[in-house]
């Protein structure tokens, strides 16, 4: 009925030794715990909420990724634009493969736009073909964002991951659509 102390201590630390290797392999190669730093944005992520990354993901258009930028900072952007897409802007309305998208995140911003003067959210820009294994990226908070408008295009190497599950703060837990 009673084991030897050692045989149990062993059995003991090769499960802690499991554990912590299946924590750390997961970590590396299948999800990620992210702090979201600034107002970019905004509403969507406040300054300091928590998200989790996948770091298996098929990006899409308006997926959210967290990428590295050439300064070597993670930012978290939406993805407008994939690899083949023809993007422009014309009068705060995004168009992709000549077709009139819906950014209905965008309307809180919006509105304090208009409650500050302002007519549009976004400069206009003619339209140009997203190049291979490259990714155009906005913020939410058009106003305040250090994007593909500034960083130019996103290379697929330099994504992190995709954003997809909000841990923080409580009263917004779930998954990020």
């Amino acid at each position: 009925m009673f084991e030897d102390p050692v045989e149990e201590s062993i059995s003991w630390m090769r499960v802690i030794f499991l554990t912590v290797l299946i924590v750390l392999v997961s970590r590396h190669f299948l999800f990620e715990p992210v702090a979201v730093h600034g107002e970019s944005m905004m509403p969507t992520f406040e300054d300091d909420d928590k998200v989790m990354l996948v770091k298996i993901y098929s990006i899409e258009n308006f997926d959210m990724i967290v990428f590295t930028a050439p300064n070597g900072v993670n930012f978290i952007k939406r993805v407008i634009g994939v690899p083949g897409d023809r993007i422009s802007m014309e009068d705060d309305q995004l168009y992709v493969n000549g077709k009139a998208e819906a950014e209905p995140y965008l309307d809180k911003n919006k509105k304090l736009a208009e409650q500050q003067g302002l007519s549009r959210l976004t400069e206009d820009f003619k339209e140009f073909t997203v190049p291979a294994e490259s990714y155009y990226v906005l913020g939410d908070n058009r106003l305040n964002s250090m994007d593909s408008r500034v960083l130019g295009v996103i290379s697929r190497d330099s994504i992190v991951g995709e954003v997809k599950i909000r841990l923080a703060p409580f009263n917004h837990v779930g998954i990020v659509e």
